[in-house]
């Protein structure tokens, strides 16, 4: 009851109608209707070109927008007002009319008439006011932002200088065509995202999440501060098919949150330790959440080949987690709840629950596309196995739950993606690409470190308040060439940003991740983030670390004992660096080990064989002296 209660609070406050009545209804239809489009296209039982799918799908986000969040705060938020209904009925125009004019678009051979152009500044129009509603204010000031630029830049001077462009060239560019809004973002949104969408909701309603909790309970359930594992546990698992922090943290937080206080971790230490495990998902093969496919289309290689390379990264990330929330219980002094259950005759009756997780990677690895292998792999073997129980069989009360979640996610995600378009394509129109990778290799004068760290402040304050993807792409587009003129190639440079994408969600000020978790703790949503970034420090770390020590991406002609070498230890360097952040090994430690621990982690962190072999050589010394002088580590009690 508590856990429902809870859920329905994340609700509110994530959708701000509460509607009744035949609005809600027509919602629900409008929702739903859009998900089975999506499901028809996804199964290829219809076929429609990918611009129109597109369309299609930014215009049932738009009209979802309009129909769940009010144009003013103080509006009613039990019906649809005047404005949105307007609204809604201008949006379905304007893309009934983009989407009929498609055709004659592509037989005038880049040219457009003056109806495609007013049509193109309504679909613009309309987008911005769907992002003022559901998207961080900051990607649309963004946009809006570059947009001028394109109109405006021939009047700059220097490197910044454009030839300038005319409304329709603009308009024809970002609108019509397929380098802006309706470009590769959308697309990926449309056709990839929205199906993973689909898939998470779906495995919360069939069991499939409730058996990932049960399995991570299972596991650490009875271990010292075991809920708290059991949320990295469970939220890693959860994590890499949701795709989406906040998501995550609102679904499997709702039960590891209240176990985890009620073991005695504080409110915000157990909403950071959710929203640090559940921002790691994405980054954990074998899914990685939708946003992982868009990096694969991006560079144009296998999605298994990026798999394979994030593998170890995301390995010493959850160590990483594990630890750090290991020892704050060391610390705490803290037990376990003693009332996890490990009944692994059960679990492993119910093991057949993981087979669509299993039907995704089999398809993938067979080169199916990942639209493809999620519906089929995913999304149907999970239908099938629910009706194989009575508890987990489908009514429509289930289904239309799921398509329904389904619409009110992927609304935000679509729009997001959108906007993020305007900025792709501004950058495609004006060739700024390259010119801020000059810019940003310029002012750290072409040192490598000075440039990674450049960039990874760039990409997580693009990101803030963002979905991964939309988070991603911009960070791609603007930050990922610089790394290039460095000298790093594609892949490492993609996947390092990346990192800071999935980062940006729960680093303050804008954590959406830390305010999803502060509603089901309680705390305080900066603490929480600011806990979070201390908890993932890995995740700010570990880049770094396959930038200078490549072996652990797997990539080329693999070296084993390097990468073995290599792994070990970055491993016990990241075990010491949590060590030294949460004052506790075996037992609490005083200050000055803090300190010792802070020097070793950085000697195994260290991107050379002779330093890290020194660093092994002064762990196995501190490890063995903690044992035997137990009671000199031990921090003096106030």
């Amino acid at each position: 009851m508590i856990v429902e209660e809870k859920q329905k609070k994340i609700s509110r406050q994530s959708l701000r109608k509460a509607l009744d009545g035949p609005s809600q209804k027509f919602a629900l239809a409008t929702g739903i209707m859009w998900m089975l489009f999506q499901i028809l296209i996804a199964a290829q039982i219809i076929y429609m070109v990918p611009h129109k799918v597109r369309i299609v799908h930014l215009g049932f986000a738009l009209i979802m927008i309009f129909l769940l969040t009010p144009f003013f705060r103080q509006s009613r938020r039990d019906h649809i007002g005047i404005m949105d209904a307007l609204l809604v009925i201008f949006t379905a125009t304007v893309f009934i009319g983009m989407f009929l004019r498609y055709d004659a678009l592509i037989k005038m051979g880049g040219r457009c008439a003056d109806v495609d152009v007013v049509l193109g500044i309504l679909t613009m129009i309309l987008m911005y006011e769907g992002a003022r509603r559901v998207v961080s204010p900051g990607l649309s000031i963004l946009s809006l932002i570059v947009l001028a630029y394109a109109f405006f830049g021939q009047y700059l001077t220097g490197i910044l200088s454009t030839s300038g462009y005319t409304l329709k060239r603009i308009i024809n560019h970002l609108v019509l065509g397929g380098e802006g809004i309706f470009g590769f973002a959308l697309g990926v949104s449309a056709e990839t995202i929205v199906i993973f969408v689909i898939f998470g909701s779906l495995l919360q309603e069939v069991g499939i999440s409730d058996y990932f909790y049960d399995l991570a309970n299972a596991i650490a359930g009875n271990a010292r501060g075991g809920p708290a594992k059991v949320a990295v546990i469970s939220s890693s698992l959860m994590g890499m098919v949701s795709g989406e922090t906040s998501a995550n943290v609102a679904t499997t937080g709702a039960f590891t949150i209240p176990l985890m206080k009620r073991v005695g971790y504080d409110a915000n230490f157990a909403g950071a330790v959710e929203c640090a495990a559940s921002a790691g998902g994405q980054i954990l093969p074998p899914v990685m959440g939708a946003t992982a496919f868009m990096l694969a289309d991006t560079l144009g290689i296998p999605y298994i080949k990026l798999a394979v390379a994030a593998i170890l990264p995301a390995l010493l990330y959850y160590v990483s987690v594990f630890c750090t929330v290991h020892f704050r219980a060391v610390r705490l002094g803290l037990g376990s709840s003693g009332e996890a259950k490990q009944n692994w005759g059960n679990l492993l009756k119910r093991s057949y629950l993981l087979l669509p997780m299993v039907g995704i990677v089999v398809l993938l690895v067979m080169n199916y596309t990942p639209t493809f292998s999620a519906f089929w792999g995913g999304i149907v073997t999970a239908l099938v196995l629910s009706m194989l129980r009575k508890e987990t069989r489908l009514n429509l009360d289930k289904i239309v739950r799921i398509m329904y979640n389904s619409a009110k996610t992927a609304m935000t995600l679509g729009t997001a993606t959108a906007v993020v378009g305007i900025v792709v394509g501004t950058f495609s129109l004006t060739g700024i690409t390259m010119t801020i990778a000059r810019i940003i290799f310029q002012v750290t004068g072409g040192v490598k470190l000075l440039t990674l760290v450049m960039t990874m402040l760039v990409a997580m304050i693009l990101g803030m308040g963002l979905p991964t993807s939309a988070a991603y792409v911009l960070a791609s587009i603007s930050a990922a060439p610089a790394l290039t003129l460095v000298g790093i190639s594609d892949l490492y440079a993609h996947l390092f940003v990346f990192y800071y994408g999935c980062m940006s969600t729960i680093t303050p000020p804008v954590a959406t991740g830390a305010y999803t978790a502060a509603g089901l703790s309680g705390g305080n949503p900066n603490k929480i983030g600011f806990l979070s970034m201390r908890l993932a420090v890995a995740g700010f770390i570990v880049p770094f670390i396959f930038i200078y020590s490549p072996e652990l991406l797997l990539t080329g002609d693999i070296d084993i004992m390097a990468t073995v070498f290599s792994f070990f230890v970055t491993g016990l360097g990241l075990l010491f660096l949590c060590a030294a952040v949460e004052g506790a090994l075996i037992k609490p430690v005083a200050p000055y080990v803090r300190v010792a621990f802070a020097i070793i982690a950085l000697l195994l962190i260290w991107p050379d064989v002779l330093v890290s072999l020194i660093g092994l050589v002064v762990s196995a010394i501190v490890v063995v002296v903690s044992i035997l002088r137990k009671k000199e580590l031990v921090s003096p009690k106030n």
